[in-house]
């Protein structure tokens, strides 16, 4: 074998022969991973939920009546003021009944008036026919004939007078059909939305048609949120509680408040869960720039901040398995954590409780000062119980991310 033949073998088995050697270094050094030293938390459960802003008072007007929109006195943006007049609708109809109706009412007074004068003459008659009668003058069947007319005159005036009643009925209802045409603020606030046009008809109706709304007004001085709650959490939500909602438009704004109606019925919908409406009165809304309908998450905390501390472990830190006991009174899976023992990953079964977006109470299995294994969330899905493992001590803080 010539020299140029054992150099090229050299080359090759020691190509070879190198990552062998790493892997081996790397097998003996273990799987480098993040870990954080259990200890007491003060938990702070809470529910988490998705809805909308919304200003707390909020009124969509409708038209009461049918007609063209004549005019229209304000622009969205505006602040109205309470009965300040918005909009008015083509007014011609109603005033036409009301002209008619007057002219029922003029026309009913007259005929009261007329009937009137019919009742006294039969009244003023029957008596004479009475003082005639009693001196023999007259026979009875005249003095009945003459007692009947009066009674139907009188029923005629009764009459006459009812039909004035309806006359003015009709007035009073032409007359308030008229006033529907004024479209009027009912509080004070700010124009929010204007749905219809000049010369566009609005029309009474529950179906949402063109022209069945006309204007929003709303109170901008005060902003809510509602969110709906899964019908699972709705029951840990109480009215009072805490809460923090964060507005899509302003990822970086995290708003305050507390809930002030949790609904008593659900609202569902076809494919999904019943959600819960829960309505959040916010507190700090001065610098934000609101559009009604903005969509927000939110956490209503169920349990005060100020609670007794709990042992806890960074969520990421929990790996649930199916349990292999499958009795009915077993739970359905169990939950394990890695604690880093003398350089090896030792896996430890714990019980959990409370809760909150960082962290999970410890009640058994576990105790404080031991380092928990928290990541990489990959190395920690596959590693396995008594693997060697070294901390990565260039590595943030494992419960830095979860509270940022």
């Amino acid at each position: 074998m010539t020299r140029k033949q054992l150099i090229a073998i050299g080359v090759i088995a020691a190509l070879i022969a190198v990552p062998v050697v790493l892997k081996l270094a790397r097998g003996d050094a273990g799987k480098t991973v993040s870990v954080e030293t259990a200890t007491t938390h003060a938990l702070a459960p809470t529910v988490l939920a998705s809805g909308s802003l919304t200003y707390e008072s909020q009124v969509t007007l409708a038209p009461e009546v049918t007609g063209r929109v004549k005019e229209i006195l304000v622009e969205e943006g505006d602040q109205v003021t309470r009965d300040q007049l918005l909009m008015r609708l083509d007014p011609r109809a109603p005033q036409a009944a009301i002209e008619q109706s007057q002219a029922l009412v003029r026309q009913a007074r007259l005929s009261i008036e007329r009937r009137q004068v019919d009742f006294d003459a039969q009244v003023v008659k029957l008596r004479r026919y009475e003082a005639l009668r009693a001196n023999g003058m007259v026979d009875a069947n005249s003095l009945e004939e003459l007692a009947s007319a009066r009674n139907m005159a009188e029923v005629d005036l009764r009459t006459s007078r009812e039909q004035l009643s309806q006359a003015q009925a009709q007035l009073s209802e032409a007359q308030e059909q008229l006033a529907k045409t004024e479209i009027r603020s009912p509080l004070d606030g700010k124009v929010t939305a204007i749905y219809v046009k000049v010369g566009q008809t609005a029309v009474p109706s529950f179906s949402g048609i063109s022209g069945s709304t006309l204007i929003d007004v709303a109170d901008t001085t005060s902003i809510d949120a509602e969110i709906n709650v899964d019908e699972t959490d709705i029951a840990r939500v109480k009215v009072g509680a805490e809460a923090r909602v964060v507005p899509a438009a302003f990822p970086d704004k995290t708003l305050t408040g507390t809930v002030e109606q949790v609904a008593i019925a659900p609202r569902q919908v076809i494919g999904q869960n019943k959600s819960y409406p829960v309505r959040i009165r916010l507190s700090n809304t001065g610098d934000v720039v609101f559009h009604p309908g903005m969509s927000c998450r939110a956490e209503v905390l169920t349990a005060s901040q100020s609670a007794e501390k709990l042992l806890a472990v960074p969520v990421q830190a929990l790996r649930y398995e199916d349990n292999p006991d499958k009795s009915s009174a077993a739970e359905k899976s169990v939950a394990s954590v890695f604690v880093r023992e003398d350089g090896r990953a030792k896996k430890r079964a714990v019980t959990t409780g409370v809760a909150d977006d960082s962290y999970i109470a410890v009640t058994s299995g576990l105790k404080a000062g031991e380092q928990v294994i928290v990541g990489p969330a990959k190395t920690l899905l596959f590693l396995i119980d008594g693997e060697k493992v070294t901390v990565d001590t260039a590595a943030p803080a494992a419960s830095e991310p979860a509270k940022k």
